[in-house]
């Protein structure tokens, strides 16, 4: 008999209408002659064969075997929002573009401004709930003492301060014990750019951090590790772990000098958490230390030292990923052409994950097929993906582009679905595009003559088809058919889709960058005490906790101090 027509899953982000089963005599005869198929095969059509339209309703949507590899093809790195890296170095290297010229061509609507030289207090993350245990070949400070070359500090964090042991060297003889309310190390010079043999090593590790160490607790009592460091400092770790030192030796030294800027701007804008303003991972800059620090990237950030972005008063977070794949996402800054992205080897990527993997990672069972539902229009493909549509034999999930990039392990939230396997369409997976015009071109076509159906024809034909017996029918009582129960189509789930924010949901509640708040100054965060979340706008703040929902309030809310090493405040 005929088979199925195959579900075409659609990469521009329409939405197709839903039908139910068709029985009865088909309309599809003249296409399936039109198209050269077998008049057998059109006659099985024709004489009320079962035909469903597979995509159109997942109940009866074909399975797609969990081994079956899906090839998805994309443009960029990362979440594409603000700089791309590798577009600046494109502009640096082939159109000599000034790392000013640069930043101003990513992170629209702002100016160049300058800050001093504060001090910044980075989380490290990999630290967290652990002892802090550090030396330094120079000697260091501890709870109002100087301890000479080599020796360590162990510090526990307890309420208002840490229990303190000082050995020589990380494992050898206690020379002193006690408590501080003051649980930091400090190296013997707290200036910044110091030499090498000053800096605080842990002793797990032996990875150097300048400035100091704190063993500090957070709101809910858990042991954090801090490196509090003055920002020049800081950027001389970040800068080399956010980019490539090596681009200056082939063109590109005024796109280290834009991520030196870039970075700063970022840090200062930062108020992460109560007892720190940002950490050391992607979550926010990756930082390491003063280990992997480079003459090139030092002098990046020298030569832009204290320079940073600027919308009016209020430095902002500016964001940066690996490359926009030609073009930026916008969001807090504009959506802009990315030229300069030609540099990046991930300008275009194919990734492949199987039917299997997309069940798994959504949570719908056996997997029948994986759409693309929305985009924002900028771009090839139509741009990045907004929102997905994942149909399986459990449920059918709607997320939004940037869920599906995670769960899936993506490059970016910018791809089209593509099949996968053999050449051919794949049950529940995308049909090939075809050229506008392509089915029009069917009509010039020469087609062999129709076959003359006289009466008793179809009965010829369908008695010669290698069909197996049907079973003898049950006699029927008078009355018995009353008494079947009809079968009923059981209903559609409705698509689970992922929660606006609760700020996001506030913001547009007032009016969005319309209303009083204005325009956005930096991404979602947590409260200092991660009791909740915070995001500031030009206006004023949208704070949200569990208790309390999502509230307006005054920004000096949730600024909240870093604290020094003499338990002051910044």
């Amino acid at each position: 008999m005929a088979k199925p027509r195959l579900r075409t899953i659609v990469n521009r982000g329409v939405r197709t209408r839903r039908k139910r089963f068709i029985a009865g005599p088909s309309t599809s005869l003249p296409k399936a002659v039109a198209l050269g198929l077998a008049p057998a095969l059109a006659i099985g059509a024709a004489v009320g064969l079962l035909v469903t339209d597979r995509g159109a309703n997942p109940e009866i949507a074909p399975v797609v075997a969990a081994e079956t590899p899906i090839t998805l093809n994309g443009h960029g790195y990362g979440h594409g929002r603000g700089m791309g890296q590798y577009g600046a170095y494109g502009y640096a290297k082939n159109q000599g573009w000034s790392a000013e010229r640069i930043v101003g061509h990513y992170y629209g609507n702002t100016t160049l401004g300058r800050v001093d030289d504060p001090w910044v207090g980075v989380r490290l993350i990999g630290r967290d709930d652990k002892r802090l245990d550090v030396y330094s070949p120079a000697g260091l400070n501890v709870a109002g003492r100087f301890f000479g070359a080599n020796s360590a500090a162990h510090l526990t964090p307890k309420p208002g301060g840490a229990d303190v042991v000082v050995t020589e060297g990380c494992g050898g003889r206690e020379i002193w014990r006690g408590s501080t309310n003051a649980p930091w190390v400090d190296p013997v010079n707290m200036g910044g750019s110091r030499p090498s043999n000053e800096h605080l090593r842990m002793c797990d590790g032996n990875v150097p951090y300048r400035g100091a160490m704190g063993a500090l607790r957070d709101g809910n009592g858990a042991w954090r590790t801090v490196n509090r460091v003055l920002m020049e400092d800081y950027l001389y770790g970040v800068v080399p772990a956010e980019s490539v030192p090596s681009w200056a030796d082939s063109g590109g030294r005024e796109a280290l000098r834009a991520q030196a800027i870039a970075a700063r701007s970022y840090a200062a804008a930062e108020r992460r958490y109560g007892y720190a303003q940002t950490c050391d991972t992607q979550s926010c800059q990756v930082y390491g230390g003063s280990a992997r620090e480079d003459r090139r990237t030092t002098d990046a950030v020298n030569s832009t030292a204290g320079t940073v972005l600027k919308r009016g008063n209020q430095t902002v977070a500016a964001e940066f990923s690996s490359s926009s794949g030609g073009y930026t996402a916008g969001g807090v800054f504009p959506a802009v052409i990315d030229d300069g992205d030609v540099a990046s080897p991930n300008r275009n990527w194919t990734q492949t994950v199987t039917a299997g993997a997309i069940a798994n990672a959504f949570g719908v069972g056996e997997l029948h097929s994986f759409e693309v539902i929305g985009r924002n229009g900028l771009g090839a493909d139509g741009g990045r993906v907004t929102r997905v549509r994942v149909v399986g034999s459990a449920r059918t999930v709607e997320a939004s582009g940037d869920d599906a990039r995670w769960k899936l392990g993506l490059k970016s939230d910018w791809f089209t679905v593509g099949g996968g396997g053999a050449p051919g369409p794949i049950p529940g997976l995308p049909l090939p595009e075809l050229p506008p015009g392509s089915l029009e071109m069917l009509e010039t076509l020469p087609l062999p003559p129709l076959p003359e159906l006289t009466p008793g024809s179809v009965e010829s034909a369908l008695e010669s088809l290698p069909l197996p017996p049907l079973p003898p029918l049950p006699e029927l009582s008078p009355g018995s058919i009353d008494s079947i129960p009809l079968p009923i189509s059981a209903p559609l789930d409705q698509p689970v889709a992922d929660a606006e924010s609760p700020i996001d949901a506030k913001y547009r509640e007032l009016g969005g960058a319309a209303g009083d708040l204005g325009e956005p100054t930096g991404p979602e965060l947590m409260l200092v005490d991660e009791s909740g979340k915070f995001r500031t706008y030009a206006g004023g703040t949208i704070v949200w906790t569990p208790t309390l929902g999502a509230q307006v309030v005054d920004s000096s809310v949730v600024l909240q101090p870093v604290p020094q090493q003499d338990g002051a405040v910044t």
